[in-house]
């Protein structure tokens, strides 16, 4: 199965894949401020998610990132350009748009997999990600479960809804999300990271100062 735009997300961070902020909370369940935290933050989004708004610009990297992921931009275009029909280049090229925040682009570029090829589950997911980035959180979440109700076991559709639900304060749904992803198939990168955030949240539980309560 493809990787998701989600997942491609989460891997352009590999360096810091296995994080997901308890923010504020210190090792010792303390806030940063002296304040004791017994939640998880909701702002804070599995590494790698790029939080796009027009106000808050997201940080794509250092120089060289940038101009690596604009390269494999110009590379994909080209492809599309040599090849119109297939899928394959669209769905990369989505992608590649989407970890360059070109969202316009990569939603025309998904959209035009899906009409190369109705019902691909790789290019609604690539979809409803990038309505989540444009802050159309509800739009992406109707699709992710349009997906799932027809394709239950899509384990990037799971993956992704997480994303979908954790950002908006869901955090036990999405942690649900999470372990199904995880327990469809434990051994994809998917399924380990989605394994990993599901341990760190429950870290982030058990080291509350109210986890005994």
């Amino acid at each position: 199965m493809r990787r998701s735009l989600a997942l491609i997300a989460v891997g352009a961070a590999v360096a810091v894949a296995a994080v997901i902020v308890v923010a504020g909370v210190t090792s010792d369940g303390e806030a940063a401020g002296g304040e004791a935290r017994n939640d998880v933050s909701a702002t804070a989004l599995p590494s790698g998610h790029p939080s796009i708004s027009a106000d808050e610009p997201e940080d794509v990297g250092d120089g060289a990132q940038v101009a690596e992921t604009e390269s494999t931009v110009e590379r994909l275009e080209a492809r599309r350009d040599e090849q119109p029909g297939d899928v394959r280049v669209l769905l990369d090229l989505g992608e590649a748009y989407f970890m360059a925040e070109r969202l316009d682009e990569a939603e025309q570029a998904y959209s035009q997999a899906l009409e190369t090829e109705p019902g691909s589950t790789a290019a609604r997911v690539g979809l409803a990600m990038v309505w989540h980035a444009q802050g159309k959180s509800g739009r992406a979440e109707e699709a992710l479960r349009a997906v799932l109700e027809e394709h239950p076991d899509d384990q990037d559709a799971h993956y992704s809804l997480a994303i979908v639900l954790f950002s908006n304060g869901e955090i036990d749904a999405a942690k649900e999300e999470w372990q199904t992803a995880a327990a469809i198939d434990p051994k994809t990168v998917t399924g380990r990271r989605s394994q990993s955030f599901v341990d760190l949240l429950d870290d982030g539980e058990s080291s509350s100062p109210h986890s005994s309560d």
